[in-house]
């Protein structure tokens, strides 16, 4: 039909993207200074007030956002050298990088109390604590017969160890997660809709090579071969014009392409998906209430995903998208299917490694600009993944789940231990790599794997012992 057709027109967008950023630098930790002086243990016990957080990071130069607003004071050009006096002999013993830049000029320029700058600071380094054992200040004395406060350093874990692994494992899962979510949606589909779906023998994209039952081997192969290089060379033409209009700065039509493309999958195919789940579940509906449904459902997914929605429901928006997607091209040829998901992979190796791919072109062109990279692309904590990614993953998976329980669940195993692998090749490299060819290699392999070797071996066992 004419919408499945214009799938072929619409899939070389979620191609788009498919790369992810270098692996993040391990975030700024407070470093292990010495104790507080005794002029700013003096100012930040004056008040007792609220307080402002102060970004105390190197080169931020700026307030962060005030909890509870103080009072706000004018100083005088004698108090602000008497503040910066102070400021320059606290961050010389605490923390040296903070005299570089702007920083301290925007704390004495600021109109926030010296005891609240100090209390915040005071609280940043070091704490009291009333345990006796821990040694006591030389210049801290009793302040009218009072029992002097007893201080100790911060202590800070040292930067890497564990405090590493645990980023590392929390930005990997941020990742794998979505992925997953993805690929399991695919997998039901797969075993819920495509039994009912009336469109199942007909393809969902146009293809040179119809494969057979009756066809050899080797015709099915070269076939398949025909099919994948048109489909590759597809992507190479729709990332090609998509480098040139971004290299001239054609974002209303990129934005106008992407929408459109996005609004076509989430209304006529999210009506697809909604028909069958009702018919699946035996659920009534009439035409008007799923009018209704899908405008509602379409129109807020093309809102979060290019204009303004909560993250969580973007992220959502984007995994259904992705899942949607995947599921028709699971649809395609057996053949066709795992040639395409080979030559895939060693197409995203070309266009992201390559000096003449034109994802590695896409992505210098974002840097020389400092923007984000048109297309649609899965943001979490620190990667970024294209939703081809996500597509070509859930294909791989839901395809093997046409054969048996067993196969799918190694290669949805496969793939995600080749995208843990990617990302710590991205902590290796620091670069742009892609997302594709370790994660299909090894669902590809473990498939195959699985189907002619564990799969009879285990078929056997069980008859043996039956």
């Amino acid at each position: 039909s004419l919408k499945l057709q214009f799938l072929y027109f619409i899939g070389g967008f979620f191609w788009l993207g498919g790369q992810a950023p270098p692996f993040p630098s391990t975030m700024n930790n407070d470093e292990e200074m010495p104790i507080m002086d005794e002029d700013s243990l003096a100012v930040a016990a004056q008040d007792e007030g609220s307080y402002t957080q102060i970004n105390d990071d190197p080169g931020a130069g700026k307030e962060k956002e005030k909890e509870e607003p103080p009072k706000g004071v004018q100083r005088t050009d004698e108090e602000k050298e008497a503040l910066r006096a102070k400021l320059v002999k606290f961050y010389t013993q605490y923390n040296p990088s903070m005299l570089e830049g702007e920083h301290i000029a925007n704390i004495v320029n600021s109109n926030t109390p010296d005891s609240i700058l100090f209390r915040r600071l005071f609280e940043k380094y070091v704490h009291e604590d009333s345990d006796e054992d821990y040694q006591e200040h030389p210049q801290i004395v009793a302040d009218n017969g009072k029992k002097p406060k007893v201080f100790r350093e911060r202590k800070v874990k040292p930067k890497g160890g564990d405090t590493l692994a645990r980023k590392f494992s929390d930005y990997t899962m941020a990742l794998l997660i979505p992925v997953s979510i993805t690929m399991l949606v695919v997998v039901w589909a797969v075993t819920n809709f495509t039994p009912i779906s009336q469109v199942t023998e007909s393809q969902p994209i146009m293809l040179v090579y119809s494969e057979s039952k009756g066809d050899s081997s080797t015709k099915k192969f070269s076939g398949a071969v025909l099919n994948a290089i048109i489909i590759v060379g597809f992507f190479v033409v729709v990332t090609s014009i998509m480098v040139v209009l971004y290299k001239y700065n054609c974002m209303k039509i990129i934005a106008a392409w992407l929408i459109t493309s996005s609004a076509m999958i989430l209304y006529i195919m999210g009506w697809i998906w909604f028909d069958l789940f009702c018919t699946k579940y035996q659920i009534p509906y009439d035409t008007l209430t799923c009018l209704i449904i899908m405008f509602n459902f379409g129109t807020v997914g093309v809102m979060c995903i290019y204009f303004r929605g909560h993250p969580k429901m973007t992220q959502a928006y984007l995994v259904a998208t992705s899942a949607i997607m995947a599921w028709f091209l699971t649809r395609l040829p057996e053949w066709t299917t795992w040639v395409l998901l080979a030559a895939i992979a060693l197409y995203d190796v070309f266009a992201v490694l390559s000096p003449k791919g034109p994802l590695k072109a896409l992505v210098e062109e974002s840097q020389k600009r400092d923007q984000a990279i048109p297309g649609l692309i899965y943001e979490s904590k620190s990667y970024k993944l294209g939703l081809g990614d996500f597509v070509f993953y859930s294909v791989l998976v839901g395809r093997a789940a046409v054969y048996d329980y067993l196969t799918w669940v190694v290669c949805f195993l496969a793939i995600l231990a080749g995208l843990c692998a990617t990302l710590c090749c991205l902590g290796i490299f620091r670069k742009a790599l892609p997302a594709l060819p370790i994660s299909i290699g090894l669902g590809i392999l473990f498939n195959f794997t699985t189907r002619f070797v564990m799969m009879p071996y285990s078929i056997d066992h069980i008859q043996i012992r039956i």
